[in-house]
């Protein structure tokens, strides 16, 4: 059995050292790339969510201002404002007689 003994010569030792630097510094770039990318989505996830909140706490007060002037309305009100009673009011409704479906007006 025989072995052979193989030397590297400084040219390839050379080539090989700077592939590698050239591999960890693209390396070293995506990482730095990722943590700002990261940094970045963090900040902007709480600046949306804070906006969220702020549109649901707007969207509350707006229901409760809904509910109070819906309270507010009533048959003296309808009056005041010019509206009246029908002495014949007409109503529109289903009758399911085929598979489509009819109107009818009823007076």
């Amino acid at each position: 059995m025989t072995y052979k003994k193989g030397t590297i010569s400084y040219d390839s030792r050379a080539r090989i050292f700077w592939t590698l630097m050239g591999i960890l510094i693209c390396f070293s770039l995506v990482q730095i790339y990722a943590i700002s990318a990261t940094t970045k989505n963090v900040a902007e996830r709480q600046a949306l969510e804070k906006q969220a909140l702020d549109i649901t706490i707007s969207t509350g007060s707006l229901e409760f201002t809904y509910i109070e002037l819906r309270n507010q309305i009533d048959l003296a009100l309808a009056h005041e404002k010019g509206y009246k009673e029908s002495k014949n009011p007409t109503y529109i409704s289903r009758v399911n007689t085929d598979s489509l479906g009819t109107f009818t007006l009823n007076r």
